[in-house]
């Protein structure tokens, strides 16, 4: 049997108790409002994020992992029989990556880890790691898992909904003449995932864009995996919108943890986001 040993980052928004529980290692990323420096998920919280946010002019800084945070994670597994699976936030999204992959050379353990750009962020990424646990229980090689594990990803797909389009705006992502016009016809975006955070649709109201998002699990989705939901200091409304996916897609089930999107996207979506990760159908 393969002995495998899975790494995430926190922009990963994997749970706690689901890391515990999967003997998952989290490397904290950085977060910065002026001058107060914090290690996201180590000493603040989703909800002490959000409500700096809310009160903020000028959104945070995230900073990446450096190659010296992953040779210190790497070394204790130096010339063991344990296979390393690191999982991290997509190539074009942070330099998290490649301070990874200098690390794994530095340490000359490239045939020991399975290091590849997975294109994802925030509770997208936390599915891949959640699946590829389930992955790794019947892998009879680092060959095979990790090709099984890029498949994978490749069928992660995310949709969500975007509330407040202040962050957008912020990050410049947004014009100020598109951020009047969106706030007078209501139009909310709908985000997805292609390397990185895009837009996908706009549609008139919130009650277009869950249907909007229904419809995606319906003509996509495989059901037999399950649905991870996600939100950004909005659970009642991520809640609700759990329930109303449950009771309109036959057959469905949910992940049974709701996965708080924290500093490293929440900084640019802001409070009142909320989503579902599905895996695609092949």
């Amino acid at each position: 049997m393969l002995k495998v040993k899975f790494i995430t980052d926190s922009s990963s928004d994997l749970p706690k108790s689901t890391a515990e529980e999967l003997g998952v290692d989290v490397l904290p990323l950085g977060i910065s409002f002026g001058n107060e420096s914090y290690l996201d998920g180590a000493d603040i919280t989703a909800e002490a994020f959000y409500a700096k946010l809310r009160n903020c002019t000028e959104l945070p800084k995230t900073s990446q992992l450096n190659r010296f945070a992953f040779e210190e994670a790497l070394t204790p597994y130096r010339g063991t029989d344990v296979t390393l699976v690191l999982l991290l936030i997509g190539a074009e999204m942070s330099s998290t990556y490649s301070a990874a992959q200098e690390a794994v050379r530095s340490l000359g353990m490239e045939e020991q880890v399975i290091l590849f750009d997975t294109g994802l962020v925030t509770f997208a990424l936390a599915a891949l790691v959640t699946e590829g646990m389930r992955i790794a229980e019947s892998a009879k090689s680092k060959a095979e898992l990790e090709e099984n594990l890029t498949r994978m990803r490749d069928r992660i797909r995310l949709y969500a909904y975007i509330d407040d389009l202040k962050y957008l705006r912020y990050g410049g992502r947004l014009s100020a003449a598109s951020m009047r016009i969106a706030k007078v016809l209501r139009i909310h975006p709908v985000v997805t995932l292609d390397k990185k955070v895009e837009v996908i649709s706009k549609q008139i109201g919130k009650a277009k864009c869950v249907h909007f998002i229904i419809d995606k699990i319906k003509e996509e989705a495989d059901l037999f995996h399950p649905l991870y939901f996600g939100n950004s200091d909005c659970r009642e409304e991520a809640d609700a919108f759990e329930k109303r996916v449950l009771a309109d897609v036959p057959g469905c089930h949910a992940d049974p943890k709701m996965h708080d999107i924290g500093p490293t996207v929440g900084t640019h979506a802001g409070p009142g986001c909320f989503g579902v990760v599905f895996i695609a159908k092949q």
